[in-house]
């Protein structure tokens, strides 16, 4: 009779381990909710530096006067910037740079050729090598003589004027 009730005790437990393994399986559990950190747009993680402000202090050419100009740039990932200037004619000065902002002095040429409008560009460039670019232009001036290809060269002599072209 011990054996019987040994083998009935062992039944029960079975019985008790399927009956909490039924209701482990019958349970619904819910979803388990992990708070992080909201992610960044692909777009944004690779996007390019944008440029927020420009001055420019002279918007007409004035003989011998030269022009500054600056740009204020930033990036959305906070890397390092530079800035490089390009002009078009005319002569750019040593930039001062800082960290978001570059200021130069652009020199005008003595004249400019008929139909021609100057420009200095900005490029600012972040570490993935992503870029923006801003183009101030400059109106006016001395028009130069253009046509041939080649220069003109007025003499004027005692009693005649001569017109040559090299």
């Amino acid at each position: 009779m011990h054996a019987k009730q040994i083998r009935k005790g062992r039944g029960l437990a079975v019985a008790a381990l399927g009956l909490v393994a039924s209701a482990c399986v019958q349970q619904r559990a819910e979803p388990v909710t992990r708070r992080e950190e909201p992610r960044r747009a692909a777009s944004e993680a690779h996007a390019a530096p944008r440029i927020t402000s420009t001055f420019q202090s002279e918007l007409s050419l004035v003989a011998g006067r030269a022009v500054t100009l600056r740009v204020v740039a930033s990036d959305p990932q906070a890397r390092g910037l530079s800035i490089r200037w390009a002009a078009s004619t005319g002569t750019l000065g040593e930039p001062a740079r800082e960290a978001t902002q570059s200021e130069v002095e652009w020199t005008p040429p003595p004249c400019v050729l008929t139909g021609t409008t100057p420009s200095i560009t900005a490029t600012v460039t972040n570490a993935l090598g992503l870029s923006a670019e801003t183009t101030f232009t400059v109106t006016g001036g001395t028009t130069c003589l253009a046509g041939g290809g080649g220069a003109r060269i007025l003499s004027l002599h005692s009693e005649s004027v001569a017109w040559n072209a090299r």
